[in-house]
């Protein structure tokens, strides 16, 4: 029997990362369509594979931390 350990929270994600750390908590198409606004906002073309530190970090502020990872405080 495995203990769910959490895992820290990667520094950047690519999309369909981030769709994986979500999937239990928002449909596809709105993690899809909410990460491609943030990249919008900042001028980054949504056809970019990797988010940024900073966009995945607003995204992660806005909708709380993914199930099973915690915010390393200490980087």
């Amino acid at each position: 029997m495995s203990c769910k350990v959490k895992k820290p929270l990667p520094h950047s994600v690519t999309k369909s990362e981030l769709i994986e750390m979500y999937c239990n908590q928002f449909s596809e198409a709105k993690i899809r369509k909410q990460i491609n606004e943030i990249l919008k906002e900042k001028s980054i073309s949504k056809d970019t594979k990797i988010i940024p530190h900073l966009e995945f970090m607003e995204f992660v502020e806005t909708y709380g931390l993914p199930k099973g990872y915690y915010l390393d405080d200490s980087s």
